[in-house]
């Protein structure tokens, strides 16, 4: 049997505030919407829950039975909405993000920014699992043929060399990417990014001093910046140790095959603190 929820809700609203008028008001319905949502729920019983002849609304012994059991059940009712609804309020925002980016771009420009609510980092260099609920969005870094339909780009890769200025000093063409024989190469869990890189610019059977992999992004660009190599890097995610002297990007020739992305399911975006934040990242670009 199919219950006449709707009509219910009416006939609690109206027997709680004693008034056709006031139930109307909370419910922001008209009058007549209201008494014809509880004319459906007498036909529905087949009796009378309300008495109307005197100057305010009396119960029928029926319709005191029924608002017993319906008024304990909306109070339940309000009880979980209200439970829940704190619950969203403080729980922190869950985002899956490169500890890299999290590090260098998003760190930076949280600090010092008020929000209202608070952030719990899944620091990860694999795509989230959106199936876990704690976590709302995720900033991942993706090759182009990877990107899917609702990602949006936060920052371009356009991966260069660098490393630390001193590695260059004495060397007479510092611009040529055939210098990079001299050193070793420092890579993340494999060569691709470099393969690519190398032989866009034409040297892709070139041989480095070594290989080095690293499965941390900021353990890789630390060992560059103490002069163990060359690694691979996004200019605007290194810029602050270019200006300090750091690090330095000999060549002209960026890599763009890869880019930070922000991704979001439609579902998330329901939540007001998800779109909160979703709209200042994208003010950031």
């Amino acid at each position: 049997m199919l219950l006449p929820f709707k009509s219910l809700l009416v006939f609690e609203a109206v027997t709680r505030n004693c008034s056709f008028t006031k139930a109307a008001e909370e419910l922001n319905v008209t009058q007549s919407a209201i008494s014809h949502q509880v004319k459906n729920l007498e036909e529905f019983f087949s009796i009378k829950l309300l008495d109307r002849s005197g100057p305010v609304i009396a119960l029928t012994e029926e319709g005191q039975i029924l608002y017993q059991d319906l008024s304990e059940a909306m109070s339940l009712v309000r009880r979980g909405v209200g439970r829940v609804k704190a619950k969203t309020a403080i729980s922190p925002i869950g985002i899956s993000v490169r500890p890299h980016f999290a590090m260098k771009w998003l760190s930076p420009r949280l600090s010092g920014t008020q929000f209202g609510f608070d952030f719990r980092f899944y620091h990860s260099n694999s795509a989230a699992d959106f199936s876990d609920s704690d976590i709302h969005l995720s900033i991942e870094w993706l090759h182009v043929s990877q990107v899917p339909s609702n990602a949006h780009l936060l920052v371009e890769g356009r991966l260069t060399p660098a490393c630390h200025p001193d590695l260059l000093e004495g060397l007479e063409d510092t611009q040529s990417p055939a210098l990079l024989e001299r050193f070793a190469l420092l890579h993340e869990t494999d060569a691709t990014s470099w393969r690519e890189w190398l032989t866009m610019v034409g040297h892709s059977e070139l041989q480095p001093l070594r290989n080095e992999y690293y499965s941390d992004t900021n353990v890789r660009q630390q060992a560059a910046i103490e002069k163990l190599g060359f690694a691979l890097v996004c200019p605007e995610l290194v810029a602050e140790d270019i200006r300090k002297g750091r690090l330095v990007c000999p060549f002209r020739h960026n890599l763009p095959s890869y880019s930070y992305y922000l991704i979001v399911p439609d579902d998330r975006m329901n939540i007001s603190k998800v779109r909160t934040f979703v709209s200042w990242l994208k003010e950031q670009v």
